[in-house]
């Protein structure tokens, strides 16, 4: 999505129109299947799915932590001083064409580093990301149900997703059993329609494949590491506190209410370039993650 190739972009859009039209399809199958349903559940399933295509679409149309964030924006000035952006670009290629800080192009905690493909400097934790081409703060992976990158700015509402995604899937089941259509067909699938099959069957896959990169995610956020961070040097992470809940407040910010919707949080500890490490004693300096 925010991609500096406009080809790249075309296709981004593209792949979202796909998955609102996924959402689209089974808020559709909702009320042409269950047809008696109460209008407790219609409420509840219409409200979990506005949640989750808001947070899909906030994940989408967010830029994740590219060199044109705001956050990145306010770390170059600060790191590139007096001089022009053509004297820092020429001095770290300087620096880190130099043996002896070849170490360098690999992201260490704390530090910044080089990015070889943007031929510029980036903050501790950003990533190069293929698929967009550019650098991203915090980087944990290129997610194709998004067609984005997912990283600082909007890890929250990737999270929020997922979330919402398996429980409007878990009412719209919870709807269908209960409901009196299904009751009257005896369980037997042979008399319902394909297209109802279908529309099952898809909410089955989303409700395993939602809960299931949401718990991935969850875990991974408690233990304050990403994707791209799951190698960690003397199997020391730097980033981990010993809160899960300190850990996850970088991404969702402090636990309050705003946990459960897409909206931006601006009391989150860190701005995205700069984080508070955690000294281990047995913990040895090294590298960690991929490039």
């Amino acid at each position: 999505m925010f991609s500096p190739s406009s080809p790249t972009r075309i296709v981004s859009y593209f792949g979202i129109s796909i998955v609102l039209a996924i959402y689209f399809a089974e808020w559709y199958a909702y009320h042409a299947i269950i047809t008696d349903a109460s209008i407790r559940s219609v409420l509840v399933f219409n409200a979990l799915l506005f949640l989750a295509v808001w947070s899909h679409l906030q994940t989408a149309f967010t830029d994740p932590g590219t060199p044109a964030s705001t956050e990145w924006e306010a770390w170059a000035v600060t790191r590139r001083g007096s001089r022009s952006e053509d004297e820092w670009r020429k001095e770290c290629e300087e620096l880190y064409a130099n043996e002896e800080n070849d170490f360098r192009l690999t992201p260490l905690p704390g530090k910044p580093s080089w990015c070889k493909k943007c031929r510029h400097e980036r903050p501790e934790r950003a990533h190069h990301c293929s698929t967009c081409g550019v650098c991203i703060l915090r980087m944990d992976h290129h997610c194709p149900w998004i067609v984005n990158c997912i990283g600082w700015r909007n890890h929250k509402y990737f999270l929020l997703m997922t979330w919402w995604t398996f429980f409007a899937c878990l009412a719209f089941l919870w709807a269908l059993f209960h409901s009196g259509s299904f009751k009257n067909v005896s369980m037997e699938v042979a008399v319902m329609s394909f297209g109802a099959v279908v529309a099952v069957m898809a909410v089955v896959v989303f409700l395993l494949l939602s809960g299931f990169i949401f718990v991935l995610s969850l875990h991974a956020g408690m233990r304050n590491y990403t994707s791209l961070e799951h190698q960690f040097s003397g199997g020391h992470n730097p980033y981990c506190h010993a809160s899960s809940l300190r850990n996850l407040e970088q991404i969702m910010g402090p636990l309050d209410v705003r946990w459960l919707f897409p909206v931006p949080c601006e009391t989150r500890p860190g701005d995205g370039t700069s984080y508070d490490l955690v000294v281990a004693s047995d913990a040895k300096d090294g590298t960690y993650g991929s490039v």
